[in-house]
């Protein structure tokens, strides 16, 4: 069993973005301190504290944000929690995962999914109704250009030919790869597939704006303990 630490990066109102980001690579390096297996990081676009629109947030790059906090630790494994793929491109991802991969010395962890968040697709012009499509041609993608020397691949969104994606993952054959159950969703079998589920989502969640943050006395953001099975 994994328990690792939610990160949703809060920006908060009377907070300047400075300051969250300074308070998120603060959490996450003391999560190591405090002996968190890893620190997960969620995906958000387009949601200023005024909006009302889900949990106001500076994490607009996971990965980026990823890769900062690898460098900045040494044992505790980062994931994202969930790298919204329908928003990218899978080939320039393929390529992002794989260098983060490779800086934090295979510890990182990939949980994907497609969002809830219709306006995150509006921002980047792309239709909410494609994302399920898009999804699933996005990984297959992403697993070949990981796991071939050259890929090639054509489907309704993204067509390839002879692609040597370069660097490959650290991790082999790539980062531990998962999905949070949805109800009722028809998402890929991730079990058949030998890939890890992120199975539950406790719903346990430390809300700091009601308190101190443990060992730190400082206030933060809305943290959620995250369970995995592995």
């Amino acid at each position: 069993m994994h328990v690792g630490l939610m990160m949703e990066c809060d920006y908060r109102a009377g907070k300047t973005q400075e300051e969250a980001f300074d308070e998120a690579f603060s959490t996450a390096a003391h999560a190591e301190e405090w002996g968190f297996d890893g620190v997960w990081l969620a995906e958000r676009h387009f949601a200023p504290p005024e909006s009302g629109r889900a949990i106001p947030s500076v994490v607009a790059s996971p990965l980026i944000i990823a890769t900062a906090i690898a460098a900045r630790t040494t044992r505790i494994r980062v994931g994202t929690a969930v790298l919204v793929v329908p928003l990218g491109h899978p080939v320039r991802m393929a390529e992002e995962v794989a260098t983060l991969d490779h800086i934090s010395q295979g510890r990182l962890d990939l949980g994907i999914g497609r969002s809830g968040f219709p306006w995150a697709y509006e921002g980047y012009n792309i239709p909410y109704a494609e994302s399920r499509d898009r999804f699933r041609e996005f990984f297959d993608v992403m697993k070949l250009a990981w796991t071939q020397e050259r890929f090639s691949y054509e489907g309704k969104y993204y067509t390839f030919q002879e692609v040597c994606l370069i660097p490959k993952p650290y991790q082999k054959p790539h980062p531990p790869c998962g999905t949070p159950p949805v109800p009722g969703a028809a998402l890929p079998p991730w079990e058949s597939w030998g890939y890890p589920s992120l199975q539950a989502w406790v719903g346990l969640q430390y809300r700091s704006s009601r308190g101190p943050l443990p060992s730190t006395g400082k206030p933060g953001g809305r943290l959620a303990i995250l369970v995995t099975a592995t």
